[in-house]
């Protein structure tokens, strides 16, 4: 192999560790949104909101075990190898560049929805879909849709209480904001970091995959 190929290889290599670390960067985005968001699952809804760190953590899973394999492939110098995970990093950096597009293009169409959701929730907050909202206020210390004056009897859970046979005091649920303006603000914040996030893995992907063409292409010469 020669001095060229060899700088290639270990640059290889140095950017899948890189792009492990990214991997497991989506993973643990994905789980804290999904753990923030609690047992949000009460009506349809709220299975949907889950739908988008789901995918975060399956894209960050597939992300870290193509990147080490990538790695192990690389150091053996094995062409078949280098070869189709080349394919895999160009087919990983369409879906990555195609969610970073998708999230940037609409991501105030998406803020309005999950808008939607907690208006959904305020709308079917009764004991046969599993009082939504209850869920909602223990996951983002949030009261009522809008503010804690939509009540006409506070529920516990606008002051952290899981019993909602406990009475919620006035000094804790006054304080608190409504619901959409948290759940929105959440999704916000965490769609700005999966966007560029996105976009940043994607360009090391397309790197990666133009890098391990070059090798593949020596190895086969070799």
């Amino acid at each position: 192999m020669n001095c060229l190929s060899a700088m290639f290889k270990y640059l290889l290599y140095l950017l899948n560790l890189v792009f492990v670390a990214g991997g497991i960067l989506l993973i643990v985005v994905g789980s804290i949104m999904l753990s923030t968001m609690g047992n949000f699952t009460a009506f349809d809804g709220g299975v949907s909101t889950k739908t988008i760190p789901i995918c975060i953590i399956v894209i960050g899973c597939v992300t870290f075990v193509v990147a080490f394999f990538g790695c192990c492939g690389t150091i053996r110098e094995n062409a078949c190898c280098t070869t189709v995970y080349a394919i895999c990093m160009l087919i990983l950096f369409g879906l990555q560049l195609a969610l970073s597009i998708w999230i940037f293009a609409a991501n105030d169409k998406f803020l309005t929805s999950m808008g939607k959701v907690v208006d959904k929730a305020w709308d079917e907050n009764n004991a046969a879909q599993g009082y939504p909202m209850d869920a909602l206020q223990l996951a983002f210390t949030c009261c009522g849709n809008s503010g804690y004056q939509q009540y006409d009897s506070v529920p516990s859970s606008c002051c952290g209480y899981k019993d909602r046979n406990k009475a919620c005091e006035a000094a804790i649920y006054s304080q608190r904001p409504g619901c959409q303006k948290e759940f929105v603000d959440f999704w916000a914040s965490n769609t700005d970091l999966i966007r560029w996030s996105s976009l940043i893995i994607a360009l090391f992907e397309l790197g990666i995959f133009v890098m391990s063409c070059c090798l593949a292409s020596a190895m086969r010469k070799r």
